[in-house]
């Protein structure tokens, strides 16, 4: 059986080619490694941890910049984070920086703007570009407790980035943000992953997860004086009643057995103060109240197993009431008469909401989540996290989505391919499936083959040549292991319903949102307060309008819509805005029918009241057609599709061997 290599000895490798190992710490570790191997001395196996390759290793060794205690120190909280840049890296650096960059983030409020050592005005999509073939770059948040008593951010970070170029002997390619917009400010720090000389920069572990905080908490504290003990104690006693996972709590589990017993008996223990002991037990009878503590006994206690995860869900949670109520007050609305609701992607029985997109964030900086705000139409506003997601940016301020949880179930169409492939020797085409099963059209079968395509850009599976699939023997299992995948790392389903507000939507030429919610095809049920009373207003502006323009009549029995009205004012906003496109493209608009085939370059989609439409263009004329995702992948190259009952199938790119 062939031997993987370690982990461990993969960074040492690398440390060894940037030239950024000491030999005597080579040897070790070679050593070490050797001994693990040969499987001689394995009780030392364990000492391995690689935490002195890179630079910064010696950084415990380095005089210390103040002679302050612990304690008497500055708090900085530093979330470090290594980002590689390979694959959608590059895309989501881009994402990350722009959004760092958007409005709302200065103590103005208004757009961020990034600085380094030099300057206070750097271009964002320069440095990014600049970084397109580094292999990673470092992310860091730096939040000081007393950030507001700092006069200039900039100062205090570009002190920091000096002292860690000091540490980590090189000089450093970087760009940081200070962010006004939470209660605490904090900056964003952006690190190239190249050194002084051009090669990967490796930075020690031990310097990334204490090392920066270190060095952050002895500057704050040489600009802003050391904590007094007054000072620390306040602090302290603000957590013993606090609703989130303290330092405290963490004492109290560390001080406790496997079965969560702890003795409070007999006062402070060890080198532990009365005023600590205090605060312990002042802790628990707030845990009690919680139900996450009981003393069963006079001095005796048991903590529950569910005491972190409890108060982590609980902090997180006052932290989504904050941001809601942040955005509530930035809208002119009094907080606490808005009926909040966070919406949980993960519970089967959450039901889809739709409404108007109020907001927009980051849930967590640190790991690129974010979070969307809605209006609904139920009256309520619901918070909603989206986790991670590529196109956030999409999504814009004003238009009407609905949110609803991801389905992780497996498709109709898998199991029809899967038993279909099974007795075709494991394969799978539009032309066997349309023998298997001659009473399926071809719009049934293209919707099979699309969602093999899907799977196929997924590395799933493959495509042949001659246009047939090879469907593995446990399809079904990978599929669905993938689709849980997926609905974990994405458990929201976002679906933007119209790009545009009422007020634009009521005398649009189009087929619009609010036409749908009229003739019933996307009927929502809304409340007569907020959003739902603004739809419900809108319908009615939209109904006049539908009468002047001869769509509807307003009988005694109610409004009457003429029969394909959708279809009529879908066409109707197309003609126009081809009309339009004709004579700036100065091609001619060429309308498509079913059975129809499109050969053309995708140029760019272009918001209708209708829906998103796709250009597509030919040397002397151009189609404009309804816009899918696919079509993205494949921007300003060749596309062809080919028009059926219920859409467009597309085949982007050329074919080669085995579907790659």
């Amino acid at each position: 059986m062939k031997r993987k290599t370690p982990s461990n000895l993969k960074l040492v490798v690398l440390a060894i080619e940037e030239n950024d190992l000491r030999e005597d710490l080579l040897i070790v570790f070679m050593l070490k490694w050797v001994k693990r191997v040969l499987k001689i001395d394995l009780a030392e196996k364990s000492l391995f941890t690689g935490r002195y390759i890179g630079r910064g290793f010696q950084v415990a060794k380095i005089t210390r910049l103040s002679h302050y205690s612990g304690s008497e120190l500055r708090r900085v909280i530093v979330k470090a984070r290594f980002v590689k840049l390979a694959g959608t890296g590059y895309k989501n650096a881009k994402t990350h920086i722009r959004y760092l960059q958007r409005d709302g983030v200065t103590k103005d409020g208004d757009v961020g703007r990034l600085y380094n050592s030099e300057l206070d005005d750097v271009d964002g999509k320069e440095f990014v570009t600049q970084a397109k073939e580094d292999r990673h770059q470092f992310r860091f948040i730096v939040s000081a407790e007393e950030g507001t008593e700092f006069e200039d951010l900039k100062i205090f970070t570009r002190e920091l980035m000096e002292q860690m170029e000091r540490d980590l002997q090189t000089k450093l390619d970087w760009v940081a943000i200070d962010h006004y917009n939470t209660d605490n400010p904090h900056t964003h720090i952006i690190i190239r992953g190249i050194d002084d000389t051009g090669k990967n920069l490796i930075i020690a572990r031990d310097y990334m997860s204490s090392g920066i905080r270190e060095r952050a908490e002895e500057l704050a504290t040489l600009e802003l004086g050391p904590r007094y003990e007054m000072e620390i104690a306040i602090a302290r006693k603000r957590e013993v009643g606090a609703n989130r996972f303290t330092h405290i709590d963490k004492q109290l589990i560390q001080a406790s057995d496997e079965d969560g017993n702890l003795n409070m008996r007999g006062g402070a223990q060890g080198n532990e103060t009365r005023f600590e002991q205090s605060l312990k037990i002042g802790r628990l009878g707030k845990l009690q109240d919680m139900g996450l503590a009981n003393e069963y006994e006079t001095g005796l206690w048991q903590l529950s197993e569910k005491i972190e995860p409890k108060l982590r869900n609980l902090g997180m949670r006052n932290d989504i009431i904050k941001t809601m109520h942040a955005v509530a007050k930035g809208q002119g609305q009094e907080p606490l008469e808005v009926d909040y609701g966070i919406f949980h992607a993960e519970d089967k029985l959450q039901r889809p909401v739709t409404g108007k997109l109020i907001s927009k964030g980051f849930a967590d900086e640190e790991e690129d989540k974010y979070y969307l705000m809605i209006e609904g139409t139920d009256g309520r506003t619901h918070y909603a996290d989206v986790k991670q997601t590529d196109n956030i940016e999409d999504y814009r301020i004003g238009s009407i989505v609905e949110i609803a949880p991801q389905n992780s179930e497996l498709k109709k169409s898998d199991y029809a391919i899967a038993e279909i492939a099974a007795k075709n020797e494991g394969l799978y085409s539009a032309e066997i499936h349309s023998i298997e099963d001659p009473t399926s059209s071809s719009e049934f079968i293209q919707a099979h083959v699309r969602r093999l395509e899907g799977l196929r850009r997924q590395n799933i599976i493959q495509r042949f040549t001659d246009q047939s699939w090879e469907i593995p023997y446990d399809y079904l299992e990978t599929v669905s292991a993938h689709q849980k995948q997926q609905a974990r790392r994405s458990p929201l389903k976002i679906t933007t319903k119209s790009q545009f507000s009422l007020e634009v939507q009521t005398n649009s030429s189009g087929a619009t949102w609010l036409d749908k919610n009229l003739v019933g095809t996307e009927k929502n049920s809304l409340s007569n307060v907020g959003f739902g009373g603004e739809v419900e207003a809108a319908l009615k502006r939209r109904q006049v309008y539908l009468v002047t323009q001869g769509f509807a009549k307003n009988t005694e029995q109610g409004f009457a819509y003429q029969c394909g009205m959708l279809k009529k004012l879908e066409r109707q906003e197309v003609s126009k805005v081809a009309d339009k496109l004709s004579e700036k493209l100065g091609k001619q608009y060429i309308p498509t029918a079913k059975g129809d085939t499109i050969n053309g370059t995708y140029t760019k989609p272009i918001e209708l009241a209708s829906g998103r439409y796709a250009i597509i263009e030919q040397s002397k004329e151009f189609n404009l057609v309804p816009w899918r995702s696919v079509l993205e992948r494949s921007r300003n190259q060749l596309v062809t599709g080919k028009v059926g009952g219920s859409g467009i199938s597309w085949q982007i790119g050329k074919r080669r061997g085995i579907g790659r």
